[in-house]
Order: structure tokens, then C-alpha cells, then sequence
């Protein structure tokens, strides 16, 4: 009934918004577009306006220019790298202090040095970063007569804990002492089906803000946090980077991007994980147990560090086929 209800005044508004634009001159029906995670694609007005199958939400967000004038705002140039469109298109202007937010948790965390924002990292810097998840929705799928996998609900991971180290302080092997910028295990949104232990070191009480003994914050915070470094121009290193992105939901220009799953994966071949390339290139055993991230962006960042050194000897190509 509530669907019933929620639907009807949707198509009501739709139609109200449709008459306005042909009142105003404009009768295009053919600009919507269909966004399904990622993936952007257009669609027709009949499918948009559709509400037969339960699974569509009806939901109308509807966004109203409250000052200034369509013209005022600055040309928009195709060809222009995208981290140039931000900066007169959709610059957020965050305020540096967002990096040093306090716990939300009212347990007793343990206590962090806040940063000096006036030596944050800046456009050309470094910064190792991983990233730990927790799962909000188990995958639910079905085996057909031939065998075949169908999954009708896609399993959905939140960000659980963000690690950031700053590679200036990092020395020249890359195992450094105080490069820490930043580790934080951040508050999800939805409850937790899977804390993922075994893979991402996350325990129930990590998340909880009633106890929580770690530097818990927002999501919205690490958020804010992470597109405030991007948009000062700094270089993420990292192994597998782009999951980890798509996962926290921002885009990172590739400029931007120094990815060892990339640089250590040969043409045709499969995906090197993070701890077989430093048990073999680094010559050292790690996680025994639980992921670490700040484990992980460090061994991310000797990786790399590593690679420069062997392409400036060349035996990297050599490395990399042995």
C-alpha cells in the first residue's frame, strides 16, 4: 500500500515537472539516465516512469539553483583534465582541519598525535594508502538446471578502516618510523553481516561507538578526509587500488595512481597478491594472521620503491619473469 502510495505521487510529480518544461519550450523526453552502481547509461522515459515491479524504489530528488545564474559559472572544456574541471566546477572547499576530527567513540581510544596542518601533503607528494572492509549484505545466488551461478542480490562491503601514510617521512627504504597520516576505523552506516576478521582484522567492537577502544570516526569524515588530500594534488600508492576506490565511492584521476597490481602484472597473466610480491621481491613473510592496513600501504610503498630501483638497475623485467 505504502509503494502504492509512493508511486502514485512520483508520477504526479513527474508529470507536473513534464508540463513545466514543455510550458517553458523544452520537450526533450529522451535525457534520462540509468545508473546502476557504477555504470551510467541512458535510458528511455517509459522505463523511468515504470513502477510494475516492486524492486524500484520510487524516490524524486530535485535540485533548485537557490543563487547566481546558469552563465556565471566557468566554461567547461572537454579536453581539460578533470582535477582542472574540479577546481572551478565542484571544488568542495575543505577545511584543512577536517584531518585532525576527534573519536566518536566514548570508550577511551588511544591517544594520536594530531597532525600539523601546515605541513599536510601536498600536490606531487606520496601518500601509502589500503583500505579494510566489512560486509553490509551477503551475496544471495541460485544454481540453474545447467549449472549455471544466477545471483539475484549482490554482496555490498563498507569501508571499515583507512590507513594513510605519508611517504616524505617514510625514508629511503620505505619503512619508516613516524609516517603515519592517518589510520582510523571508520563507523558504518548500515549493521554489519561480516566483520571479515580473517581478511580485514576488523572485530565487532572495533565499530562500536558505545566502546570502541580505537580512533573511530564518520564516514563522512574519511570521505571529507581523503578528497580534501586528492584534491591537494597528492599521489596514492597502493595494491589494488582501484577496488578500494570504488568501494569508498570516489574517483582518483590516474595521474594520480601508483598501483603495484599494476606494475608488478605481466600481459595475460593473473594478479599478483600484496603478500606473495613481498615474500618473493622483499624477501620477507607478513600478515600471519589478520590484515593490517598500515602493513599493507607500507608494503605497498617498499614495492614501489623496490620496482624504481630495479628498472634504474635493469632487472625488473627479469624479476618479473623468474
Amino acid at each position: 500500500e505504502v509503494f502504492q502510495r509512493r508511486s502514485k505521487l512520483l508520477k504526479e510529480k513527474l508529470e507536473t515537472l513534464k508540463k513545466r518544461h514543455e510550458k517553458e519550450g523544452d520537450c526533450s523526453d529522451d535525457a534520462w539516465l540509468l545508473a546502476n552502481g557504477f555504470v551510467v547509461t541512458r535510458t528511455i522515459s517509459e522505463d523511468a516512469r515504470a513502477f510494475h515491479v516492486p524492486f524500484k524504489e520510487p524516490c524524486l530528488v530535485v535540485f533548485r539553483q537557490v543563487h547566481g545564474d546558469a552563465t556565471d559559472g566557468p566554461e567547461r572544456n572537454e579536453n581539460q583534465p578533470l582535477d582542472d574541471q574540479r577546481k572551478g566546477l565542484d571544488q568542495m572547499e575543505i577545511p584543512v582541519s577536517i584531518m585532525n576530527t576527534p573519536s566518536v567513540s566514548t570508550g577511551l581510544p588511544p591517544r594520536i598525535q594530531f597532525l600539523s596542518l601546515s605541513d599536510l601533503p601536498s600536490k606531487g607528494d606520496i601518500l601509502a594508502f589500503d583500505a579494510e572492509f566489512v560486509s553490509v549484505q551477503h551475496e544471495r545466488s541460485s544454481l540453474t538446471a545447467t549449472g549455471s551461478k544466477v545471483v539475484t542480490q549482490e554482496g555490498r562491503n563498507a569501508l571499515a578502516r583507512m590507513s594513510l601514510l605519508d611517504c616524505r617521512k617514510a625514508g629511503d627504504n620505505g619503512n619508516g618510523g613516524d609516517d603515519i597520516l592517518l589510520d582510523a576505523h571508520v563507523m558504518p552506516r548500515e549493521p554489519v553481516v561480516d566483520y571479515l576478521t580473517r581478511f580485514s582484522g576488523i572485530r565487532e567492537g572495533d565499530l562500536d561507538p558505545r566502546g570502541s577502544h580505537r580512533h573511530l570516526i564518520t564516514m563522512r569524515d574519511a570521505y571529507l578526509k581523503l578528497r580534501l588530500l586528492l584534491d591537494r594534488g597528492c599521489i596514492f600508492v597502493g595494491h589494488g587500488l582501484g577496488q578500494d576506490f570504488a568501494a569508498v565511492n570516489v574517483f582518483v584521476p590516474p595521474h594520480q595512481i601508483i598501483d603495484t597490481v599494476e606494475i608488478y602484472h605481466q600481459d595475460k597473466r593473473r594478479y599478483i597478491s600484496l603478500r606473495f610480491l613481498v615474500n618473493y621481491v622483499l624477501g620477507r613473510d607478513m600478515q600471519c594472521s589478520e590484515h593490517d592496513s598500515v602493513e599493507d600501504a607500507r608494503a605497498s610503498f617498499e614495492l614501489y620503491l623496490k620496482a624504481l630501483e630495479l628498472k634504474a638497475e635493469g632487472k625488473f623485467d627479469k624479476v618479473l619473469t623468474d
